[in-house]
């Protein structure tokens, strides 16, 4: 079997970039776009935007006067650059847990949804 050049592995090599490169171009630009808002840097810590609006809808239901200026404000101070899981976790471990629609979850991770659902609607 022949040995490919140098040549072919550059071009080979330059053309699987160029695949991989257009495949993340392509995602960032069919991915969806949502009007900016205060609470964007908060959102962008879970995933799924849509699917934290749907949460957050349900845990708007049970909490009382949800006011998001003051909630963004007392999340930012609460995560304070720490990794959410780690502010997840904490929360777990202290008891402080919201209850949506049968689902109990981490009061951080709950809020955030709730901000989701406020920026969305």
């Amino acid at each position: 079997m022949k040995r490919p050049t140098r040549r072919q592995i550059l071009w080979l090599g330059g053309g699987v970039v160029v695949l991989a490169g257009g495949g993340v171009a392509a995602r960032l630009l069919l991915r969806k776009r949502f009007a900016p808002t205060p609470y964007d840097d908060l959102i962008a810590l879970v995933e799924d935007r849509d699917g934290a609006a749907q949460i957050g809808e349900t845990v708007l239901a049970e909490v009382e006067d949800f006011e998001p200026t003051a909630m963004a404000a007392d999340l930012r101070s609460r995560i304070a650059g720490r990794p959410l899981a780690g502010v997840i976790a904490e929360d777990a471990s202290d008891g402080r847990l919201v209850e949506a629609g049968g689902w109990v979850l981490p009061e951080t991770l709950g809020l955030i949804c709730a901000l989701a659902a406020k920026a969305s609607g």
